[in-house]
């Protein structure tokens, strides 16, 4: 091999090696860094969202009247009711009620859904709101006035009529899981 080749081929053989060990460093590390700057910028929007809708909620306990709080709730509740893949489910039972209480209470266990004249006695074995399970501790009562209008809203759906909803008790308040007594 001539002088000239041998160097050619030695130094695209560095060049070769260095690239490999800047770029094999550069693929950890900084991924590594991006990764956790990612996670600490989720959890930094997570507790912003929490802080904001506990703000928002301790601050409508302290402005608005106990009526005014408890139909802006359960209207939240009824439009997240129209948004759930549960609604198309009632929406099938029209006129119907019997029918989608059994229904039900397969998926939330016979206690927690029953047919008992003109009354409905509904539960859920575990509080099923995101915003409870995954969002801020501490939030007011007044928040599970949206479950009542979520109950609310498929019932009226189901029965085609208005129905009543009384909260007889909730995780958010302390019990272990939540009941409704729904009148027909």
């Amino acid at each position: 091999m001539k002088r000239k080749q041998f160097f050619k081929t030695a130094a695209r053989a560095c060049l070769a090696y260095a690239g490999a060990t800047v770029l094999r460093g550069q693929g950890t590390k900084p991924a590594a860094d991006q990764a956790e700057k990612e996670r600490k910028a989720r959890e930094m929007e997570k507790r912003f969202k929490e802080e904001y809708l506990r703000t928002l909620m301790e601050n409508m306990e302290k402005q608005l009247d106990e009526k005014t709080r408890t139909k802006l709730m359960e209207e939240c509740g009824r439009a997240c009711a129209r948004r759930g893949p549960l609604y198309k489910q009632a929406q099938k039972y029209r006129g119907d009620v019997k029918s989608f209480v059994q229904d039900m209470a397969q998926l939330l266990g016979k206690e927690n859904a029953v047919l008992d004249g003109n009354t409905v006695r509904w539960g859920y074995p575990r509080c099923f709101c995101e915003l409870v399970a995954e969002g801020p501790d501490r939030l007011p009562a007044s928040y599970c006035l949206c479950s009542v209008g979520w109950v609310l809203e498929m019932f009226e759906t189901v029965a085609q009529k208005p129905v009543s909803v009384d909260l007889v008790q909730s995780v958010k308040r302390g019990a272990s899981s939540c009941k409704f007594l729904v009148r027909l």
